[in-house]
């Protein structure tokens, strides 16, 4: 595109220092350089355009196409990760159902009641979405409301998980306390203790709580990202 340009200029300058052609008629071959100058470059700037759009659209394409994946798993990810909530609450329902009669048993039989560990904190996949951001690229979605989506998914629900599980972790720290504090007692002391029983209680309820926040909020907002990405990939 220089050498164009170079060249149309070298044809104005001849023009213009041509003595046998008239000043109408070199003012006539001037302008139509001129014009060919401003039409080349108008075109050039346009297919430059064009073709870095395309390049651009096709990265979010390959994006969008990663991300979904990363979805899927997500929610596989999250279905699992309630049921060991559910499988840890079921074995703590237990244990606060624990009759007297019965802790007596497992005292005489000098065996252990079964206290389930289970520290939460499933890992998604946010290595592309923080690859893409970083570079820049989250802008170039034209589609404004998947735009805003995966934003809300990545900067809102996806922490959601670490705070609730965060608070699920500590009332699990806490029963551990309550077992170091209690080491001298029984298995009947220690899990008749009120504090201790009511410790368990609270972590039953802020686990069922967490398993709404997964279905409700992040699995929920993975599906409806996976159906939006869908649709823009199918356009």
């Amino acid at each position: 595109m220089q050498e164009e340009v170079k060249k149309h200029t070298q044809k104005i300058y001849n023009t213009m220092r041509n003595p046998k052609h008239t000043f109408t008629e070199k003012i006539k071959e001037v302008l139509i350089e001129i014009f060919i100058i401003v039409f080349a470059v108008t075109l050039s700037i346009w297919l430059h355009s064009w073709s870095e759009h395309k390049h651009q659209q096709k990265e979010v394409s390959t994006f969008l196409g990663n991300l979904k994946d990363d979805l899927q798993d997500d929610v596989k990810i999250l279905d699992k990760e309630k049921e060991v909530y559910e499988k840890t609450n079921l074995g703590y329902e237990k244990i606060l159902s624990l009759t007297s009669f019965q802790l007596d048993s497992i005292q005489k039989s000098n065996t252990k009641v079964y206290f389930p560990i289970n520290s939460q904190g499933p890992k998604l996949n946010i290595d592309n979405y923080e690859s893409f951001k970083s570079s820049g690229k989250i802008g170039n979605i034209e589609n404004e409301k998947l735009k805003q989506k995966i934003l809300n998914y990545y900067q809102r629900l996806v922490p959601s998980i670490n705070e609730v599980d965060k608070v699920y972790n500590d009332y699990l720290f806490k029963c551990f306390d309550k077992m170091i504090e209690n080491a001298d007692k029984t298995e009947k002391g220690l899990y008749s203790d009120p504090k201790f029983k009511k410790t368990i209680y609270f972590l039953i309820t802020i686990g069922k709580n967490n398993m709404r926040v997964y279905d409700k909020n992040v699995k929920l907002g993975a599906n409806e990202l996976i159906k939006e990405i869908e649709e823009e990939m199918n356009k």
